[in-house]
């Protein structure tokens, strides 16, 4: 069993010596690369928590690829980039839920700014991956236009699919033809809200969003980001990665191939991060 996550918000949920514990046990449950989310939105000094994050991350020992990853830039600016750069995060998510000065977020009317053209072809420019979660769609489609001359690596790191479940947070088929066109990947997240309407997800939920993906796009492009730590509302009998065998053995029983599930879970996003 092998898993890369693409989003998982551990990092800033916990103190050092429970990380490290938590880190061994993920080594355990066979994953192989997990994006660190340093969630920055109520952070009143961002960088110096990222500063901090990175550290950790590279005094860790472990077989896990560990990967940083920045959870909303509203602290970005001329002044401050080289900074971030320096301290080498894999990925960027513009915005969160609300608008800042680079971007309209999921629930706000914003687009992307001048600001946020430069902060953007700057992180370009360095290799790190643009991540588009988060955004509304005026300011995604805005931000794929940009980066589209620049050679970007884009992924959505934790969403669901809008089809299945529509949710100012999940992805319309117009969006993920986008990312699919860039050879991006998107992570498909555990978050019950964007599951279903219900509030309340099981594993079929999972299976359904993930379904429909094949239909309409190929199982190409799909990959998975659980938001572990990011939300209270996992679907049930889904509460860590040690949860990834029985979900499985249910993804075969529902029709799923292996090669297809060892796709999602592993292959698709494994060839987006190994370029590092």
């Amino acid at each position: 069993m092998r898993i890369v996550d693409l989003h998982n918000d551990v990092i800033t949920e916990m103190d050092d010596e429970k990380f490290l514990k938590y880190i061994a046990d993920v080594e355990r449950n066979g994953v192989d690369v997990v994006l660190l989310s340093i969630w920055t939105t109520r952070m009143v000094n961002p960088l110096n928590e990222i500063r901090m994050a990175r550290q950790k991350i590279d005094n860790i020992e472990t077989s896990v690829k560990l990967l940083l990853h920045v959870e909303d830039a509203w602290f970005i600016n001329e002044q401050n980039l080289d900074e971030l750069v320096s301290l080498r995060p894999f990925s960027v998510g513009i915005t969160w839920n609300s608008d800042n000065d680079l971007a309209g977020g999921a629930y706000g009317e914003g687009d992307l700014t001048n600001l946020g053209r430069i902060v953007i072809k700057r992180l370009v420019q360095e290799g790190i991956a643009i991540d588009v979660a988060h955004l509304n769609r005026k300011s995604f489609h805005s931000v794929i236009n940009f980066i589209k001359p620049l050679d970007a690596k884009v992924f959505c790191s934790h969403t669901c699919i809008d089809y299945v479940n529509p949710h100012p947070r999940n992805l319309d088929d117009a969006q993920i033809k986008e990312l699919i066109n860039m050879d991006g990947i998107i992570g498909l997240t555990l978050v019950g809200d964007f599951l279903n309407s219900d509030n309340v997800a099981r594993m079929n939920d999972v299976y359904c969003h993930i379904q429909c993906f094949i239909e309409k796009f190929g199982s190409d492009n799909l990959a998975i980001g659980t938001d572990f730590f990011g939300t209270a509302n996992l679907p049930k009998g889904l509460n860590g990665y040690k949860d990834f065998k029985k979900l499985k053995r249910f993804f075969v029983k529902k029709g799923l191939s292996v090669e297809t599930i060892d796709k999602i879970f592993y292959l698709n996003a494994w060839r987006f991060v190994s370029y590092i």
